[in-house]
Formats: C-alpha cells, sequence, structure tokens
C-alpha cells in the first residue's frame, strides 16, 4: 500500500479507530468522516489526521449531507466505508426505520458518487455476516437444536431471517449497502471490495459473550485487501473458522489468517 491519503467513514467506532491507529502508524494521510470523536479522543490533535462531519447530526448530518462527503472524499485515494447510523451502538430500537434506511442509503450513494467522481483507487466496505439470516452465531451461541448450514460468499442472502441484534432491518440495510457498492463496480469500474464480518471482539470480556472475531484481524485483512488487484470485486467472508461460515476464499486470494483471535483462544482454552 502506497503512502496516499485514505478516509475512514466511522473512524471513531471500535473498527475504525483501530484501523485509523494502524494507518498512522504507517505514516499514511488519514482523514475521518464521523459525527464525533469517540474512540479517537486521545489522538484527534495527531499529525497526519484530519477530521470531518464532527458535531453534525447522524441522520442528516455526516455521510447523509452531501457536502461534507464531498470535502471528505476530495483528494482521497482510499475511502474505508465502516460507518453505519443505527441509534449508535445501543441497539436500542428508537428511530424509525424510515430514517435509518434513508441516512444509510443515502449516505452510501454519496460516498460513491463522490468516490466515482474524485476518481478513488479503491474503496472497501464493512458488512456483516447476518446478511445470510439463517446462519448466524446465535445458532451455535445459543445450542439451539436448528440446523445451520454452511454458507460461503456464493450462498443466497437472505437478511430478512436475521434474528440478532440489531434485527433484520440492519442486515437488509447492510446487503443493500453491498448491491449499491458492486453496482458501482460493474456499472462505473470503481474497484469495490466488501467484506461480511462476524462479531467482533477486542478484550476477553467480548470474547466470553460468544464474540467471533478480534478487531485487529478485522484491520488485518483490510489492510492485506487495500489496493489489491485480486481483492477488486470480491466479496469476502470475514470471521474466526466456524462450523457455519467459510473464510475459505480470504485465505486463498489474500493469504489472510486471523491470528490475534487464535492467541486470544488459545489463553482462554489454558485459563
Amino acid at each position: 500500500m502506497n503512502k496516499g491519503k485514505v478516509l475512514v467513514v466511522g473512524g471513531a467506532g471500535l473498527l475504525g479507530s483501530r484501523l485509523v491507529r494502524a494507518l498512522l502508524n504507517g505514516e499514511h494521510k488519514v482523514k475521518v468522516l464521523d459525527t464525533r470523536y469517540g474512540e479517537l479522543g486521545d489522538v484527534k490533535t495527531r499529525a497526519n489526521l484530519e477530521f470531518v462531519g464532527i458535531g453534525s447530526d447522524e441522520l442528516r448530518g455526516g455521510m447523509a449531507d452531501k457536502q461534507i462527503v464531498r470535502e471528505a472524499v476530495e483528494d482521497i485515494d482510499v475511502v474505508y466505508h465502516l460507518a453505519i447510523n443505527w441509534d449508535g451502538a445501543s441497539w436500542k430500537h428508537e428511530l424509525p426505520l424510515t430514517d435509518l434506511f434513508d441516512a444509510n442509503i443515502r449516505g452510501t450513494l454519496n460516498l460513491l458518487e463522490a468516490s466515482r467522481f474524485h476518481g478513488v483507487g479503491h474503496f472497501l466496505l464493512s458488512s456483516s455476516a447476518a446478511v445470510y439470516g439463517e446462519t448466524e452465531r446465535t445458532v451455535s451461541l445459543r445450542r439451539s437444536t436448528k440446523k445451520s448450514r454452511v454458507v460461503d460468499e456464493e450462498t443466497v442472502c437472505l437478511p430478512e431471517l436475521w434474528d440478532g441484534d440489531p434485527g433484520p432491518a440492519y442486515a437488509i440495510v447492510k446487503l443493500t449497502t453491498e448491491k449499491l457498492c458492486m453496482m458501482y463496480h460493474y456499472h462505473y469500474g470503481l474497484p469495490i471490495t466488501v467484506f461480511r464480518i462476524e462479531y467482533i471482539f477486542a478484550s476477553e470480556k467480548e470474547l466470553s459473550d460468544y464474540a467471533n472475531i478480534h478487531v485487529d484481524d478485522v484491520v488485518q485483512a483490510f489492510l492485506l485487501a487495500t489496493l489489491n488487484e485480486k481483492a477488486y470485486g470480491q466479496v469476502f467472508n470475514l470471521a474466526y473458522p466456524a462450523p457455519h461460515i467459510s473464510v475459505k476464499k480470504i485465505t486463498e486470494v489474500l493469504g489472510w489468517r486471523p491470528l490475534k483471535t487464535e492467541e486470544f483462544r488459545r489463553k482462554e482454552v489454558h485459563a
């Protein structure tokens, strides 16, 4: 990956902040599009780090605001779209679904259109394994008798059947944004990569709550894929190998292995 300028949309969250820190440590110029500083508050004045959209309204500002997006994407080489406006991290289901669909789908279209206009070299999207619907991790963690199919990237997605947090509408939005991204890839030639990510953890506490993949392994996958032509137009499952989900494709194409997750699971076994 070259030392060009990158944009992390949703950079204040758990995954975004870890990715931002990794990029800064790699001496990249990083711009963050978010409505808050979040987990980047301690580094917000760091050199090579710029913020756009701070303090704006989540449903009508941030990525949902065309002008803010235009400012954010200008002079950018790579866009990491990790954002979703969905009642923050609370999953309280307080906001109307119509507003959530509008903000997220409109926001993704704003990012894609600005990326196309400015000739962004690579657009990477954080999606979710929830798009598969009936094969969510809760099948195994609840020790359910429900039979779980093994899925890969070619499996038909049934997001309306997702019954984990924060509900099927979340999974539907994720799959919709995937399809919008792929439309821009095939129609306009915008290099796109999509990751369908399982439940992310950063500590042993979250791992004990049946989280599946360490955040640093997810960051590694994004960095491996960045400006890698093998990843253009591809959808990858991103998880610790589990009975219900295949990670064969990302292993073969990008050589990715969940090293941090394996380290945490070894500690858990010997605890």
